[in-house]
């Protein structure tokens, strides 16, 4: 069954709010998290690689919604593994750059992660 243009990601916005409504004492919470964000992942590199109906810029349309941190997670996603222009990576790193303000430990994550980021692509 060939699928509709938008199921995978009307899928990643759902394991998005997966992620968001973890709880972290709670095993079967962390570990439902866990599938969702790997399951994120082969969305994003299926993308990527042309294997599905669904492109790049279509993806990046995630980058203006922000429920469930959608737009944080496609930016990461974004950066880390799909192809793109100059404008959208900016935009990536702008939702990024907030997130990673204050000393909450996602904060300091993001303040990592930036760095990281920051260092392999100079």
């Amino acid at each position: 069954m060939p699928m509709i243009k938008k199921d995978l990601i009307e899928e990643y916005k759902s394991l998005a709010a997966t992620c968001a409504c973890t709880d972290y004492s709670d095993k079967a919470s962390v570990k439902s998290r866990n599938k969702a964000v790997g399951r994120m992942y082969k969305i994003v590199e299926a993308i990527a690689n042309e294997q599905t109906p669904e492109t790049p810029n279509e993806f990046a349309d995630l980058l203006d919604i922000p429920e469930h941190k959608i737009s944080l997670w496609a930016a990461v996603h974004i950066l880390e593994r799909l192809p793109t222009d100059k404008e959208k990576e900016e935009k990536a790193l702008t939702i990024i750059k907030t997130e990673s303000q204050g000393d909450s430990a996602d904060a300091i994550g993001y303040q990592f992660w930036l760095k990281n980021w920051n260092e392999n692509n100079k």
